[in-house]
């Protein structure tokens, strides 16, 4: 695996939106794998993979065999293919990856396409690996809706929108209805859409497209949302499960699932994502804990100062913070770092995307006062270092970064792992 993972960061550019029409000529020419799926399709900008979690857990204790894909991974890039919450097995992985770059990937080449993205290999991967193999697959969008590999599927159960605002605005556009328009890209001609509550503008976007094409489609508002007992922590999650619950409600409808009212509670009350919220109790007595979550982005950002503002408001608060470059930087760090007590700022990547991650220690420097702010160029140093400084009362909050969370859950593993069994 060490092979193929070496081979596709040489010649894949990750994160850069291939062509579609490159997506779907690879998919032709593994037979179409995706056409042979019951696919509940998750666009949006904050909140997707909590709700594809939320689904896959009530579909999993209804009796299906349920197919997970999500990006990106944290800790192994097999977290993004699995079923039932079993992640692909590596012999597996192997076979659909060998043969896509020694008889696809050639062919594609030889037609005069460009490269596959590093993103288009992991999707080609997951329609071969669920196809025969699963009842029903949640498929996360990549990046945007429209162009994105996994939107070469025609017929979905149904297309699933969670809030939209600002983000990868470098490739999505700058304004709400530009991303608007890319994330309602999977809303397909005849089929139907149920999304989230959205701003005035994304709102307009995914009601006309829906119009234009023939499309069913229900729009949540923020009124009479019913309180879910759902195991992940967040004020707002409560949204994100009213849109996951009211998803498979209306799938329920159409006769396309069958779930219990038992199988719901018991899927939301078992649902599990990592770095969302994750809080790991180092003592309790002294009430020590460190609180991993992966905002990156206003919107990310604004919903995690709202839980540091009410559920830990009586916590001294000592933020790890790395932000990638192609993120709204000033943004994030302007609303989140007056909250702590102390800020660490670190390197969240060491690729193209973090070239730049000192600009936050110069934005955190204008905003704090003398003697707060350090700088910690490699993350497991500044993992250990605020870890060494933990006192009574104080919860260390990691945040910032997917990428930035991924490389410290492996290093908390390391380091509690062995003594502590609530950790990770």
């Amino acid at each position: 695996m060490n092979k193929i993972a070496q081979y596709i960061h040489t010649h894949c550019i990750p994160g850069t939106p291939g062509g579609w029409e490159r997506s779907k000529r690879m998919a032709e020419l593994l037979g179409n794998p995706q056409e042979k799926l019951n696919i509940i399709h998750v666009a949006g900008t904050n909140g997707k993979g909590s709700v594809c979690a939320m689904l896959e857990s009530v579909l999993r204790q209804a009796g299906y065999t349920v197919g997970l894909y999500t990006s990106p991974h944290l800790e192994d890039y097999r977290e993004r293919i699995q079923i039932n919450r079993q992640l692909i097995p590596e012999d597996d992985f192997y076979e659909c990856l060998t043969l896509l770059i020694e008889e696809v990937i050639p062919q594609i080449l030889a037609e005069g396409h460009a490269h596959p993205t590093e993103f288009e290999i992991w999707t080609m991967t997951a329609f071969m690996y669920f196809a025969g193999k699963t009842d029903i697959v949640i498929l996360e969008v990549g990046l945007g809706g429209e162009l994105d590999p996994t939107n070469i599927i025609t017929k979905p159960l149904l297309s699933v929108i969670t809030p939209i605002s600002i983000d990868h605005s470098q490739v999505l556009g700058s304004s709400l209805t530009e991303i608007a328009t890319a994330k309602a890209g999977i809303i397909k001609a005849g089929g139907q859409v149920i999304s989230a509550w959205q701003e005035d503008e994304a709102r307009k976007v995914i009601e006309e497209k829906s119009w234009q094409i023939g499309a069913e489609s229900k729009i949540l508002t923020k009124e009479n949302i019913p309180f879910y007992q759902v195991a992940l922590l967040g004020a707002y999650q409560q949204e994100n499960c009213h849109l996951a619950v009211q998803a498979l409600e209306w799938l329920r409808e159409q006769g396309k699932i069958k779930f219990t009212p038992e199988d719901l509670a018991q899927g939301l009350a078992q649902v599990k994502w990592q770095g969302r919220l994750e809080y790991i109790a180092l003592s309790k007595e002294k009430e020590i804990g460190i609180l991993l979550d992966g905002a990156h982005n206003p919107a990310g950002i604004n919903a995690l100062c709202h839980e540091l503002s009410t559920t830990w408001q009586k916590r001294n608060i000592i933020l790890l913070l790395g932000i990638l470059d192609d993120k709204e930087q000033l943004t994030m760090a302007e609303k989140i770092i007056p909250l702590a007590q102390k800020v660490i700022i670190t390197c969240p990547d060491t690729g193209e995307r973090g070239v730049h991650w000192q600009r936050v220690a110069d934005y955190a420097a204008k905003l704090c006062p003398t003697g707060k702010v350090e700088i910690i160029s490699e993350p497991e140093n500044a993992l250990r270092h605020g870890i060494a400084g933990l006192q009574s009362g104080d919860l260390f909050c990691i945040t910032g970064s997917l990428h930035l969370l991924g490389d410290c859950r492996s290093i908390l593993k390391q380091l509690f792992l062995a003594d502590k069994q609530h950790i990770l």
